[in-house]
Formats: C-alpha cells, sequence, structure tokens
C-alpha cells in the first residue's frame, strides 16, 4: 500500500471519527467565535486607516491559538484509548502518521478560519477582506495553516504521553512558528493593499512548507521512538499499568 493512501485512509478515519461526534471542530469553532467577539469588543470604532493594518494580526493570532488548542487534543483519541501502540505496530508508514494528522490539524484550522475571515472581514469593513482576491486568500490561509500544523504536529506527537503537554506544546509552539506566522501576517497586509509582491510572498510560504514538512518527515519517526520508550508512553497501556500495580500490591 502506498504512502498516499496509507495517509488517506488514516485521515479518513480521524475525520470519520471526528464526525461522530465534533468534539475538536466544535470547541476550536466556539473558541474562534468568542475570539472574534472579543476583538470586536475590544476594537470597537477602530479608525478605518488602522483596520487594514490590525486585522492581519487579528487573523493569525486566533489562527495560532486555535492551532495550539487543536494539536494538544490532535493525539488523544489514541492515547486514551490505548491504540497508539497499536498504530506504531501497524504495517503502516510512520510518515504516513505524521501526514494524516497534519492534514486532520489543517482542515479543522481551515473550517475555523472559514468563520475566521469573513467575520472579521463583516466587522471591520475598512480592511476590505471582501473585495480582495479570493483565490489569493485561499491560497494564503491554507499555506499558513499547512506551515503551522507541520511544527505543531511533530512536537504534538512528541508530548502526547507528557501530563503537561498543554503547557509545553503552547511554550515550544509559538516561537518555533513564528516565522510562517509573519510570512503570513506580511502576505495578509499586501492581500488587502493589494501589493504587487503578493503572489511572491505566497511562493516564499509554499517554499518554507515544503521545508517545513520535510523536516517533519525526516524527524517523526525519531520523535515516536522516544515516545514508545517513554514510561507510560505507547507501548504501556492503562490497562497493563493498573495489572501492575495490582499485582505489585498483591507481592506486598
Amino acid at each position: 500500500m502506498g504512502l498516499l493512501r496509507q495517509t488517506w485512509l488514516l485521515t479518513r478515519n480521524d475525520l470519520r471519527q471526528e464526525a461522530r461526534r465534533f468534539e475538536l471542530v466544535l470547541t476550536a469553532g466556539f473558541f474562534t467565535l468568542v475570539v472574534v467577539v472579543l476583538f470586536a469588543l475590544a476594537f470597537f470604532g477602530l479608525d478605518e486607516e488602522v483596520q487594514p493594518k490590525a486585522v492581519p494580526g487579528m487573523i493569525w493570532l486566533c489562527i495560532a491559538f486555535v492551532g495550539a488548542l487543536t494539536l494538544t487534543r490532535v493525539f488523544d483519541r489514541e492515547r486514551e484509548n490505548s491504540t497508539l501502540a497499536a498504530l506504531l505496530a501497524a504495517p503502516v508508514d510512520r510518515l504516513a502518521i505524521y501526514l494524516s494528522k497534519l492534514a486532520f490539524t489543517v482542515v479543522v484550522l481551515l473550517a475555523c478560519a472559514v468563520l475566521l475571515v469573513p467575520g472579521l472581514g463583516f466587522l471591520f469593513p475598512a480592511a476590505k477582506m471582501f473585495a480582495a482576491d479570493p483565490l489569493a486568500t485561499m491560497a494564503l490561509v491554507t499555506l499558513g495553516c499547512v506551515g503551522y500544523a507541520a511544527i505543531g504536529t511533530l512536537f504534538a506527537a512528541g508530548l502526547a504521553t507528557s501530563s503537561g503537554k498543554n503547557v509545553l506544546l503552547s511554550v515550544i509552539l509559538y516561537p518555533l512558528t513564528t516565522p510562517i506566522l509573519l510570512f503570513a501576517l506580511v502576505a495578509t497586509q499586501r492581500l488587502i493593499e493589494g501589493h504587487g509582491e503578493l503572489w511572491s510572498t505566497i511562493g516564499q510560504m509554499a517554499a518554507l512548507d515544503v521545508a517545513l514538512i520535510a523536516m517533519g518527515c525526516w524527524l517523526f519517526e525519531a520523535v515516536l521512538v522516544g515516545v514508545s520508550a517513554k514510561p507510560g508512553g505507547a507501548s504501556e497501556s492503562p490497562n497493563s499499568r493498573a495489572a501492575a500495580r495490582a499485582a505489585r500490591a498483591r507481592g506486598r
């Protein structure tokens, strides 16, 4: 079975599980709406000359927060159901696991962006988001989300079994995603201003995304080996830990 087919099957499985309960999508979507409302209240009456400069920062700040929220949960099903060890033991390419989790994260981020970008465009009309090139807008948002998810998925896997993953992931994630977020911020400003170098910036973002995905593919297997070797990691399920504790209790 090829890498692309394995990636598609794993991604489809994640999407099907999410479609049954919509836990992550609803949480991320609600968080996005709350942030949009807070921006609307905090910047009500913002000067029209300032809006085009402020809205790009609002967009990518919100995506950064939603991305961190999503990435803390992206491996939770495998951890809670003790299926991560089975997934690692299955005849599946490790890169397919990485790419499927990356794709799932991007889908969630894009779903939130569908609420975020039009919402801010409606609340801050002087930013002229609705007048921007729709193709450039879709390419820009997609590339920004892919780059963010490429870094985040790698570290989410490394911290999947850590008890303090929520705090640690945020501490690690925000500094490392600064370059792609800055590229996205500059590109969004150029999109709003109708700058002639917009597509050049989008091309640079695409090149950076390719580099980040390549780095993630290169490091992901080493990260999974580290996770599997941790006490209480993928190789040790909650049931096996409970059985071990019971055996020690009987020995005493």
